[in-house]
């Protein structure tokens, strides 16, 4: 059985490079822990206070568990009232071949802000997206994406693109279709766009949009219809408005 991290590292998996060096990441409040433990992911161990212990059903029960003092917890928790429960969940291993299964995927390119990649994990996973390749950007196991996505980051593939050119087109040899995203053509009437097969859909980075190696392997442009006066769309909002005219 494997040893229990201490609470030295456990309070260093909100960095990237530990969660990347111990393989594992951390999800806090009972909501996401019970998430995290009905998933498929695997559950290293359990954090939490032994007031939440007492207080709580015992569900955790059979789990490895470390238990700390309050305020112990409160310096491994981000939240601004700590609920005295956390998982350690270990860091799947996904690849192209998880996620091209779905007939759409959405490709997530640097976008930086961890409550927009939350909410798009969260909107992909309503909607029965295939799965989520992410290009540079946010970590999606930082806490507030973690967060933000309300447990869909664990019912949802995810994986994270080494080489964007070579896994767009992999996916194109898979018969996706290339999709952009075109928010600087909202302004403008489009033509009506039929999609009949595979589609893997790029939204970009929240101000800079797309780059040009990305656009230059899309087969097809997409954007929204704007009839106020508003200069923009939030992106998360974007991803939901068009998900759903894809579905």
């Amino acid at each position: 059985m494997q040893n229990i991290f201490g609470l030295k590292i456990v309070s260093k998996l909100n960095q990237k490079k530990y969660r990347n060096e111990y393989g594992c990441f951390i999800v806090e409040g009972k909501k996401g822990v019970m998430d995290a433990l009905k998933s498929e992911k695997e559950v290293i161990q359990l954090v939490m206070t032994r007031k939440f212990a007492d207080q709580e059903e015992n569900f955790w029960e059979g789990k490895e568990v470390l238990f700390v003092d309050d305020r112990d917890f409160a310096r491994l928790a981000e939240t601004i009232t700590p609920s005295g429960i956390a998982a350690v969940v270990k860091l799947p291993n996904n690849n192209l071949s998880t996620i091209e299964k779905g007939k759409i995927i959405a490709v997530l390119e640097d976008i930086r802000d961890p409550g927009n990649l939350g909410t798009m994990i969260r909107t992909a996973d309503w909607f029965g997206l295939g799965g989520i390749l992410l290009i540079n950007g946010a970590d999606p196991f930082q806490p507030k994406v973690v967060r933000s996505s309300m447990g869909s980051i664990f019912h949802l593939p995810i994986v994270v693109s080494q080489n964007p050119v070579e896994d767009l087109s992999a996916l194109k040899n898979k018969g996706f279709e290339i999709v952009v995203t075109r928010p600087e053509l909202a302004g403008f009437k489009q033509e009506k766009t039929n999609f009949e097969g595979k589609i893997a859909i790029v939204f970009g980075n929240e101000s800079a949009g797309t780059s040009r190696e990305i656009d230059e392997l899309a087969d097809k442009s997409l954007s929204i219809s704007k009839y106020g006066q508003a200069e923009s769309l939030n992106v998360a909002v974007s991803f939901g408005i068009l998900i759903n005219s894809l579905v």
